[in-house]
Protein backbone atom coordinates (compact mmCIF):
# COMPACT_ATOMS: atom_id res chain seq x y z
CA UNK A 1 0.00 0.00 0.00
CA UNK A 2 2.76 2.28 0.76
CA UNK A 3 3.93 2.11 -3.08
CA UNK A 4 0.76 3.98 -3.93
CA UNK A 5 1.67 6.89 -2.41
CA UNK A 6 5.20 7.29 -4.10
CA UNK A 7 3.31 8.92 -6.84
CA UNK A 8 3.09 11.79 -4.61
CA UNK A 9 6.26 12.35 -5.04
CA UNK A 10 6.38 13.25 -9.31
CA UNK A 11 3.37 15.09 -8.43
CA UNK A 12 4.65 17.40 -6.07
CA UNK A 13 7.75 17.74 -8.30
CA UNK A 14 5.80 18.35 -11.08
CA UNK A 15 3.64 21.24 -9.04
CA UNK A 16 7.01 22.85 -7.71
CA UNK A 17 8.64 22.68 -11.16
CA UNK A 18 5.67 24.03 -13.02
CA UNK A 19 5.88 27.17 -10.05
CA UNK A 20 9.43 27.69 -10.69
CA UNK A 21 8.49 28.11 -14.80
CA UNK A 22 6.05 30.45 -13.85
CA UNK A 23 8.34 32.87 -11.89
CA UNK A 24 11.00 32.32 -14.46
CA UNK A 25 8.72 33.42 -17.33
CA UNK A 26 7.92 36.44 -14.81
CA UNK A 27 11.77 37.24 -14.99
CA UNK A 28 11.80 36.64 -18.22
CA UNK A 29 9.33 39.41 -19.16
CA UNK A 30 11.04 41.86 -16.96
CA UNK A 31 14.98 41.36 -17.72
CA UNK A 32 14.49 39.90 -21.55
CA UNK A 33 16.71 37.28 -20.76
CA UNK A 34 15.42 33.42 -22.07
CA UNK A 35 16.96 31.70 -19.01
CA UNK A 36 17.66 32.55 -15.65
CA UNK A 37 17.63 30.09 -12.26
CA UNK A 38 14.19 29.69 -11.80
CA UNK A 39 13.68 28.19 -15.79
CA UNK A 40 16.55 25.92 -14.87
CA UNK A 41 15.80 24.41 -11.67
CA UNK A 42 11.96 24.22 -12.60
CA UNK A 43 12.92 21.68 -15.87
CA UNK A 44 15.63 20.24 -13.68
CA UNK A 45 12.88 19.31 -11.58
CA UNK A 46 10.38 17.76 -14.06
CA UNK A 47 13.83 16.05 -15.68
CA UNK A 48 14.38 14.46 -12.30
CA UNK A 49 10.62 13.97 -11.70
CA UNK A 50 10.90 11.84 -15.19
CA UNK A 51 13.59 9.69 -13.89
CA UNK A 52 11.84 8.92 -10.44
CA UNK A 53 8.56 7.81 -12.37
CA UNK A 54 10.83 4.92 -14.48
CA UNK A 55 11.03 3.63 -11.11
CA UNK A 56 7.56 4.44 -9.66
CA UNK A 57 6.30 2.47 -13.15
CA UNK A 58 8.30 -0.52 -11.59
CA UNK A 59 6.28 -1.27 -8.49
CA UNK A 60 2.93 0.83 -8.96
CA UNK A 61 0.38 -0.37 -12.17
CA UNK A 62 0.37 2.02 -14.82
CA UNK A 63 -3.06 2.98 -15.16
CA UNK A 64 -3.29 3.69 -11.68
CA UNK A 65 -0.39 5.78 -11.10
CA UNK A 66 -1.25 7.61 -14.24
CA UNK A 67 -4.63 8.53 -13.17
CA UNK A 68 -3.51 9.55 -10.03
CA UNK A 69 -0.74 12.29 -11.82
CA UNK A 70 -4.09 13.91 -13.00
CA UNK A 71 -4.11 15.16 -9.35
CA UNK A 72 -1.37 17.51 -10.75
CA UNK A 73 -4.10 19.67 -12.41
CA UNK A 74 -5.82 20.11 -9.22
CA UNK A 75 -2.60 21.32 -7.39
CA UNK A 76 -1.49 23.66 -10.26
CA UNK A 77 -4.86 24.82 -9.70
CA UNK A 78 -4.58 25.93 -6.24
CA UNK A 79 -0.56 27.38 -6.62
CA UNK A 80 -1.95 29.47 -9.30
CA UNK A 81 -4.91 30.73 -7.06
CA UNK A 82 -2.78 31.47 -3.80
CA UNK A 83 0.71 32.47 -5.47
CA UNK A 84 -0.12 34.11 -8.75
CA UNK A 85 -3.71 35.21 -8.10
CA UNK A 86 -5.39 33.86 -11.03
CA UNK A 87 -8.84 33.46 -11.99
CA UNK A 88 -10.54 30.12 -10.82
CA UNK A 89 -13.73 29.90 -12.62
CA UNK A 90 -16.67 27.39 -12.18
CA UNK A 91 -15.97 25.35 -14.95
CA UNK A 92 -12.14 24.96 -13.48
CA UNK A 93 -14.10 23.61 -10.04
CA UNK A 94 -16.58 21.41 -11.97
CA UNK A 95 -13.33 20.16 -13.79
CA UNK A 96 -11.86 19.46 -10.11
CA UNK A 97 -14.85 17.46 -8.72
CA UNK A 98 -14.49 15.45 -12.23
CA UNK A 99 -10.81 14.74 -11.61
CA UNK A 100 -10.96 14.03 -7.93
CA UNK A 101 -14.24 11.46 -8.54
CA UNK A 102 -12.34 10.10 -11.43
CA UNK A 103 -9.14 8.95 -9.20
CA UNK A 104 -11.43 7.91 -6.67
CA UNK A 105 -13.09 5.44 -8.50
CA UNK A 106 -9.65 4.28 -9.74
CA UNK A 107 -8.56 3.55 -6.53
CA UNK A 108 -11.43 2.25 -5.35
CA UNK A 109 -10.88 -0.26 -8.27
CA UNK A 110 -7.32 -0.66 -7.38
CA UNK A 111 -8.37 -1.31 -3.71
CA UNK A 112 -10.59 -4.11 -4.79
CA UNK A 113 -8.07 -5.56 -7.29
CA UNK A 114 -6.04 -6.18 -4.29
CA UNK A 115 -8.10 -7.57 -2.01
CA UNK A 116 -9.26 -10.34 -4.78
CA UNK A 117 -6.96 -13.13 -4.96
CA UNK A 118 -5.74 -13.94 -8.70
CA UNK A 119 -8.01 -13.60 -10.73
Amino acid sequence: MRKYFLVLIPIIMVTVGQILSKIGVQHIVENKNLVNLFIILGYGLLILRGTIWIFILRVVNLSFAYSLMSLTYIFILAVSYFFFNETIRVSNIIGTFFIMAGVSFMGYGELKNMREPNG
